[in-house]
């Protein structure tokens, strides 16, 4: 019973890796979707089974942390760090599952620029997370989380262009609903990917 309840620290790090890998694959998959629009209905089931992955892998992280007493950094900042990836990948799910739900022609407009700026967000995360390990990273790890803001500012910015634009050009009110919530999911994931850099910096200044 001790042994379970000693540091799994190595565990922790490995865990947080492989689900910001597998979050990764999830957006790649949505950037194929999107460029090969043709084969929407393949590719919503392969995003959807990476986002039950993701789910499964955050599942462990809640476990392992209900069974063991020290961990390497503050309880309730490894919840939400395990907790705000995986709205990452859900809400990039949710996008994609609309489309088809909906049944739409096409991506709405500039859903590419959004995913663009998704994943370079994500993708700092993801390198922020691979140093998280090593103190002597932290300067760097700080830096990339200023860069993630930077990047939500962009989606904001993306955001506002897409709906005026929506607003203004479409005719068709069912369809201009639809397209808002593709839209809105998309940049809460840029969100969840400032929160993300958020909690890092916290768990950052509780560990220097």
């Amino acid at each position: 019973m001790l042994k379970k309840l000693l540091p799994k620290e190595d565990v922790f790090f490995t865990l947080f890796e492989q689900q910001a890998e597998t979050i990764g694959r999830g957006l790649l998959l949505f950037e194929l979707l999107i460029k090969e629009y043709s084969r929407l209905g393949e590719l919503n089931v392969r995003i959807k089974a990476v986002e039950n992955e993701s789910d499964e892998i955050a599942h462990k992280i809640y476990n392992l942390l209900n069974n063991t007493f020290i961990t390497p950094f503050d309880r309730e900042d490894i919840r939400m760090l395990a907790h705000r990836m995986d709205d990452v990948m859900d809400l990039t799910e949710k996008a994609a599952a609309r489309m088809k739900i909906y049944d739409l022609a096409a991506p709405p407009v500039n859903t590419d620029r959004m995913l663009v700026i998704i994943r370079k967000a994500f993708g700092k995360i993801t390198s922020a997370i691979r140093m998280l390990r090593e103190q002597k990273n932290y300067r760097t790890i700080l830096q990339l989380c200023v860069e993630v803001n930077s990047l939500e500012n962009e989606g904001d910015t993306v955001l506002r262009e897409s709906l005026a634009r929506l607003f203004r050009e479409t005719s068709d009110p069912i369809y201009l609903i639809k397209a808002k919530e593709i839209y809105e999911s998309l940049e809460e994931a840029t969100d969840r990917c400032e929160d993300l850099a958020n909690i890092l910096e916290t768990i950052l200044m509780k560990n220097v």
